[in-house]
């Protein structure tokens, strides 16, 4: 980086140049430039280049001294660093057996690669490859390492020799006494010394880097050759490639000694196999017997201390089936210990090892889900059981073709009757009426049905001399039945742990464990049954040969450009940014998740805050996932300045109120005057906010209705919030008494029922007032705060009946308005009337 900006300002230093002598030209200069011409010896037109000058300074000679010193504990000290660390010599004296097993798997790998080989035998060969790969490549790391190092030093080593030369030149050109120089000779034969050993051990790196290399070369080749040679086999999937099992040349080979040949050869290759494991994996074999005992009496202890808790518990008990099995379930976890004991690059081509570990598998895991699916489902696992056999031993016996063919042959037959078998209305009327509407047992229906029919297929392409055809397809079968049958045991062994794992430290101290536990499992369920299935699809197409087309067909998909103008956009970056933008979503949900369900109670916070912070953290999230979308899909910076600038050219015409409301609603949410659960007043609403959202707020009048409320109006008008600090409210109760009563007795009897009631805060402390004389009674005013704010009107109908009853005990009474009527008829301004009606005015007037 460093020397790229040097050359930048080289170049622009001579940028600057040229334009000054250009200036100088015009300015008129060019006379004095031609006179010192003129005037200038005539010598040749040579370009003489300038002696580059060191930029080393040389140390002064007053310094020569103390340097020397310290140049010395310096190339001491980097003469230490260079020295044999283990490096080299642990890598040279793994080498030869290195070599000696490249060669020896090379020829093997030859050996195959010349008689009929099968898709699955040439990819066993490649994997078998991968140890020897992956030692080598770690050597190789570890080399590159040594020689980085060690090249590093040899630069410091060459920085000093370099500063003391200049410092000879300069002191020689000075003529100082000898002395001096004799000093700068012995740094300068120190440094020699570190160089030279520096050298030997960089060499010695580097011919070993040379022949590491030469054996990763040799497997490349290898690979390269096992990859043509594959395709080739493929190729011919669908020609025929054997005789027809009805031509008597295929069963001339029983009576000849081909078989008994091949069998001497199987006999001597496997014993040597052998011999070379009991040799060099005796070890591994001793630490993978005891890792197989330790782990069958912890399973026996663990079923021993989990017992009492699961085996009342029914969602327990596919796990209490499970640990049943203790020296079953310690094989099969032992399994997974053998990958990794046994990965060592001797042990290639061990088939016989390979199907003795898998059967200490296979046969557990049988017995296991023997404990955990229903009696009727156990002839299948035991088909199951026999046709890996049956795989197993037709691979192991490959090189007998037509011994292997018969195998073959056995095994499609015995799918083929076991289906049949199965497959008929009498055997499943046999079966209970639960079993046989269950999703299980009608998805057996139907593989059954395609085991079937594949397996007829394989047949007649077996019989017909497509044998090639017949092994790739009959072996995709064996291995999605068995592999479905492992599958689904892990499946049901995941799924019985994390259910025991919610109700055991430390899992079940969580919050959400506690309450959202069932709907945890049922989404964890989903996602561990997608990526079963998803493992299941991808081996079935792998094994077909169909995996290559599919990624081909996808990729290419991926790869089409959607037609939009100026951008290059493809498939591929659309379903990118949209699944970035869906993770976002699936982020931001989990995290208020968890903030609601096992942060936010365990720590004092409003229902407010948690909601504002939940949602900005739900705002950000989606920013920060429609950046990175964004930049998924290739958008660079001008194209998002350009979006911006007509953003906010469409902000300026008409999304003024969006933006408005957007921002009032990022307002709320950080300075909080209004907060979700808030009860507020504003005009004619009033009610309790639910929600804040980007646009708009949500209020629920306490008469029921929802009312929609931009969230410009609750940042730019008078908002009432009656709970913005607390949620206390004060209670005001009028009430009068008759004239004549005791007004101190009335202050009194208020003043106790407020201290009476266990609804009311006593502080600030309730009191009475004395408010004024009305027109029929004399008017008090009691006064008391609650924090029942949601109930403050029943607190206050509770304290209007106490008030009242506490009255009627004192004798205390509450008027009435009173109201006089007067009547008057004056009889001599009246008009004359009849008698009747004369006399009943009198009488009114008398009354």
């Amino acid at each position: 980086m460093t020397q790229k900006r040097d050359r930048l300002w080289g170049e622009r230093f001579n940028l600057k140049g040229l334009a000054v002598a250009l200036v100088l030209l015009i300015m008129g200069f060019a006379p004095v430039l031609s006179f010192a011409q003129d005037s200038a010896p005539e010598t040749p037109a040579v370009p003489i280049a300038p002696k580059a000058k060191s930029s080393v300074k040389a140390v002064r000679i007053s310094d020569v001294g103390a340097e020397s010193e310290r140049s010395k504990r310096v190339l001491k000290d980097i003469l230490d660093s260079v020295q044999p660390d283990g490096t080299v010599a642990s890598i040279s004296l793994e080498l030869p057996d290195l070599r000696q097993d490249v060669e020896e798997f090379q020829s093997h790998s030859k050996q195959i690669q010349a008689r009929v080989i099968s898709i699955s035998e040439l990819d066993r060969l490649s994997s078998d490859w991968d140890p020897l790969r992956d030692k080598l490549d770690q050597h190789q790391d570890r080399l590159d390492d040594r020689v980085q190092s060690v090249d590093d030093t040899i630069s410091k080593i060459r920085q000093q020799r370099q500063l003391w030369q200049v410092t000879r030149e300069q002191v020689e050109a000075e003529g100082v006494s000898d002395e001096v120089i004799l000093q700068i000779d012995e740094v300068d034969q120190s440094i020699q010394e570190a160089l030279e050993a520096a050298n030997q051990q960089q060499a010695k790196g580097v011919r070993l880097q040379s022949n590491v290399a030469t054996l990763i070369q040799l497997i490349e080749r290898d690979l390269e050759q096992i990859i043509a040679s594959r395709k080739v086999v493929v190729s011919r999937v669908f020609y025929a490639d054997a005789a027809p099992i009805w031509d008597p040349q295929f069963w001339s080979v029983l009576g000849s000694g081909e078989m008994a040949r091949n069998w001497v050869e199987l006999r001597h290759e496997q014993k040597v196999i052998w011999n070379k494991f009991v040799e060099r994996e005796s070890l591994n074999a001793a630490v993978y017997a005891a890792i197989t005992i330790l782990l069958i009496f912890l399973m026996l202890l663990i079923r021993r201390k989990v017992r009492d808790r699961i085996d009342d518990e029914e969602e327990m008990a596919v796990l209490a089936a499970i640990l049943s099995r203790p020296i079953a379930l310690g094989f099969v976890l032992s399994f997974l210990f053998a990958l990794a004991i046994f990965s060592n690059p001797h042990t290639w081509s061990l088939l016989a090892l390979e199907y003795f570990l898998g059967a200490l598998a296979v046969i557990p895991a049988v017995l296991i889900l023997r404990r955990v699916v229903k009696p009727e489902f156990y002839p299948l696992l035991n088909i199951i059981l026999a046709v890996y056999f049956i795989e197993n031993v037709r691979n192991l016996f490959f090189g007998f073709p037509v011994f292997s063919r018969i195998l073959f042959l056995l095994e499609i037959m015995t799918l083929i009757l076991a289906s049949w078998f199965w497959m008929r209305p009498s055997r499943w009327e046999t079966l209970p009426e639960g079993t046989l509407h269950s999703i299980p047992f009608r998805l057996a229906q139907v593989t059954l049905r395609v085991v079937f029919s594949v397996s007829v297929m394989a047949l007649v392409a077996n019989v017909s001399g497509y044998a090639a055809l017949s092994r790739m397809v009959g072996h995709a079968l064996a291995v999605s039945i068995y592999g479905s049958m492992v599958l689904y045991g892990v499946y049901l062994v995941i799924d019985g742990l994390m259910a025991f794992g919610m109700r055991v430290w430390p899992l079940n101290s969580l919050g959400m464990v506690r309450e959202q536990g069932p709907l945890l499992r049922h989404r964890f369920r989903i996602i561990l049954m997608v990526a079963v299935i998803w493992i299941w699809v991808r081996g079935v197409f792998i094994r077909l040969e169909l995996w290559p087309w599919v990624q081909g067909v996808w990729n290419s998909a991926l790869a089409t450009e959607v037609p939009v103008p100026q951008v290059a956009l493809t498939l591929g970056d659309i379903l990118t940014g949209l699944l970035v933008l869906y993770i976002s979503l699936l982020a931001s949900r989990f995290i208020r998740f968890v903030l609601k369900e096992d942060i936010y109670p365990r720590i004092e916070i409003r229902p407010g805050q948690s909601s504002a912070i939940s949602t900005l953290l739900h705002y950000a999230m989606i920013t920060i996932g429609f950046v990175f979308a964004s930049v998924a899909m290739g958008f660079d910076a001008n194209r998002f300045t350009l979006l911006a600038g007509a953003f906010g050219v469409g902000i300026g015409f008409g999304l003024q109120t969006i933006v408005n409301n957007f921002i009032s609603g990022i307002i709320l949410l950080t300075e909080q005057p209004v907060q979700v659960g808030d009860t507020i007043e504003m005009g004619e609403v009033f009610g309790q906010v639910e929600r804040i959202g980007i646009r708009s707020s949500t209020v629920r009048s306490f008469q029921g209705s929802e009312i929609i409320v931009p969230n410009a109006d609750l940042i730019s008008e008078q908002v009432t919030n009656w709970t913005l600090s607390d949620r206390r409210r004060r209670i005001e109760i009028q009430v009068g008494v008759a004239y004549g009563s005791n007004s101190k007795k009335v202050i009194e009897i208020l003043g106790e029922v407020a201290h009476g009631s266990d609804r009311l805060l006593q502080s600030p402390e309730p009191y009475a007032l004395f408010r004024q004389f009305g027109e029929s009674s004399l008017d008090f005013e009691l006064r008391a705060w609650t924090d029942e704010f949601d109930n403050f009107l029943r607190v206050k109908s509770e304290l209007c009946l106490d008030i009242l009853a506490a009255f009627d005990e004192a004798g205390l009474e509450i008027p009435f308005p009173q109201r006089d009527l007067h009547v008057h008829t004056v009889l001599d301004e009246a008009p004359q009337i009849e008698g009747g009606e004369r006399d009943s005015g009198r009488r009114l007037e008398k009354e």
